[in-house]
């Protein structure tokens, strides 16, 4: 989706995503499989960033046919990959009832995609996963976003800012090493109950 969403709505996700930096900065981890990762995180709870995505997944679903049972977002994660940084190949869930969240008191680091602190997801699984590109194409070198899927590998090279990409989130995807300047992102991930 080269165009989900305006340039004001990308600067208003990217303006929230650094003002959150600088009071909560993380290094990425990842939930799940070993991946290796290597970027700055932060994590984005306003409302109009909430309804950007989320405007932006419903409306993949429909239109690429999924029609997948969605019932409840995560936080967006606002991520930033500098010189060097990537993340290898990895799924944000799988979609059976042994992927099911169960609510758990103690939050770990990273957290096993199987638990939650959030009671609002316990018993979900994430279906569609979305990554929203912040970054014009000429601010970065490499930093591609690839999915891997039936042996089959496609890139999504210098996407322009505010583009989209919606897929299910059982498909393995990994984001290139940066080679020059600075990628942003916003990440968000759809949960529903378990396929039967």
């Amino acid at each position: 989706m080269p165009d989900a969403l305006t340039e004001q709505e990308t600067q208003h996700i990217d303006i929230e995503g650094e003002a959150k930096l600088k009071v909560v900065s993380l290094d990425g981890h990842h939930q799940g499989d070993n991946a290796e990762r290597s970027s700055k995180i932060t994590w984005l709870y306003d409302e109009t960033t909430t309804h950007l995505l989320e405007e932006t997944v419903y409306r993949a679903n429909l239109d690429a046919a999924w029609l997948f049972d969605i019932t409840r977002s995560e936080a967006v994660q606002y991520t930033i990959y500098e010189n060097g940084d990537e993340y290898g190949f990895h799924s944000d869930g799988n979609q059976d009832r042994y992927a099911v969240k169960q609510l758990t008191l103690e939050p770990s680091n990273p957290m096993p995609l199987n638990q939650t602190t959030n009671p609002l997801l316990a018993g979900l699984v994430r279906k569609l996963s979305v990554s929203v590109n912040l970054s014009s194409p000429e601010d970065y070198e490499g930093g591609n976003l690839q999915l891997r899927y039936n042996n089959q590998t496609w890139e999504i090279s210098s996407p322009p800012a505010g583009s989209a990409i919606v897929f299910p989130s059982f498909i393995e995807h990994r984001i290139t090493p940066v080679t020059k300047g600075i990628r942003k992102s916003a990440v968000m991930w759809f949960n529903g109950p378990p396929i039967r």
